[in-house]
């Protein structure tokens, strides 16, 4: 994939060392995974960088793993829920993915200081799935009511949603 990107986490791995939990490649290119603590360092360290500076956030979101199976092909996963950064260096022209996993409960650091593009996509991930970040601005539901209970995107949310007789039409 991208040379760049590997230096890049090449570097990373440098810096933080045994925080970079693994780097590797797969169809989406370098991913770069690290503890759930250490997302924070990650990126600002991926932003900061001086050959290849990371600084945009294309994208955030997350993988809820509760009913993974076997015939996915894909080793099991270490927590319930991968949070993913897609981070894209404009003057590298290049890409590079920050995973993190995270157990059911537990709570994540906000990137918002860092890119201000996390704002919403962090409230996405609390709407949908229930994460929280610790240290967001602003984080209450993004799409569904603020009385809507449950989170429909996990994958214990029952297949057909709510009885429409319980949100009646005003």
């Amino acid at each position: 994939m991208s040379e760049l990107a590997q230096k890049a986490a090449g570097r990373l791995k440098s810096a933080l060392g045994k925080k970079v939990l693994e780097i590797l490649e797969d169809e989406r290119g370098v991913v770069v995974r690290v503890g759930a603590a250490d997302i924070l360092a990650a990126l600002s360290t991926l932003k900061a960088d001086g050959e290849t500076p990371f600084d945009m956030l294309s994208s955030a979101t997350a993988i809820d793993w509760l009913h993974w199976q076997e015939e996915t092909g894909l080793p099991q996963p270490k927590a319930r829920f991968s949070l993913i950064y897609n981070l894209y260096s404009i003057s590298g022209q290049t890409r590079i993915f920050v995973e993190a996993a995270l157990g059911d409960g537990q709570t994540a650091p906000s990137a918002v200081e860092l890119y201000a593009s996390a704002n919403w996509a962090e409230r996405e991930m609390f709407d949908m799935f229930g994460i929280k970040f610790s240290g967001h601005p602003d984080l209450r539901r993004i799409y569904l009511a603020d009385d809507f209970e449950g989170h429909p995107l996990r994958k214990d949310f029952p297949r057909h949603g709510r009885d429409p007789q319980d949100f009646p039409q005003e």
